[in-house]
């Protein structure tokens, strides 16, 4: 193995430790001692591939963000395969989403955390630590939902009398809010928001035709 292939190996591996310690346990709460020894590196390796625990919490992030909208993309294809309807692929990405976060609640607290955290950044970092989310949740996360509303015009399954890009908005507002901010009752489930708009937004859309 060569230093570069070695070097790429151990910044993975450090990545994937810090982002299970970081789900299961908090980020305030795991040291980058910790982290290291998790991975089985000194801790100065860990400093020397990522310059400062910040920094490493942004490539994490980053990285959760890419596995989860890969998962979300493989599973939607496969869900949508044989719907013609743009109204049942609107529908479908939705479930999806319910779905995921159904499969792993602490996505939501990982999510704020991450979120809260970019407040003791500098005003560069917590910038990009943004960027990283927007990234996902205002461009590739909405394209599918998007395009199922447009489909779902032409193809007479979606109201023609609405803007879509009006309905996409309430849908992508309430999913990103309930991913990073808590309800204002602490007892509302975030999910139980995301499946009440759900069926709001389901039922206005929908086409008589």
């Amino acid at each position: 193995m060569t230093q570069s292939e070695e070097r790429i190996q151990n910044r993975n591996r450090v990545i994937k430790t810090a982002q299970r310690l970081f789900l299961d346990e908090g980020i305030a709460s795991v040291s980058i001692n910790r982290i290291a020894a998790e991975a089985e590196l000194a801790p100065m390796s860990v400093y020397r591939y990522f310059g400062s625990k910040d920094k490493l919490i942004a490539e994490v992030w980053h990285d959760a963000l890419v596995i989860f909208y890969d998962d979300f993309m493989r599973r939607y294809h496969d869900i949508t395969a044989d719907m013609d309807a743009g109204y049942d692929r609107f529908i479908a990405c939705m479930d999806l989403y319910i779905s995921i976060y159904s499969e792993f609640p602490q996505w939501f607290r990982y999510t704020r955390e991450m979120f809260s955290h970019t407040s003791s950044f500098s005003i560069s970092h917590s910038q990009d630590m943004e960027h990283i989310f927007w990234r996902y949740f205002d461009k590739e996360i909405p394209i599918p939902l998007l395009k199922a509303l447009n489909d779902g015009v032409a193809d007479g399954s979606v109201r023609s009398d609405i803007n879509i890009y009006q309905v996409y908005q309430i849908v992508h507002n309430v999913y990103t809010g309930t991913s990073i901010y808590t309800g204002i009752f602490q007892e509302v489930d975030p999910l139980d928001t995301i499946k009440f708009t759900k069926e709001l937004v389901a039922n206005y859309i929908k086409s008589e035709g």
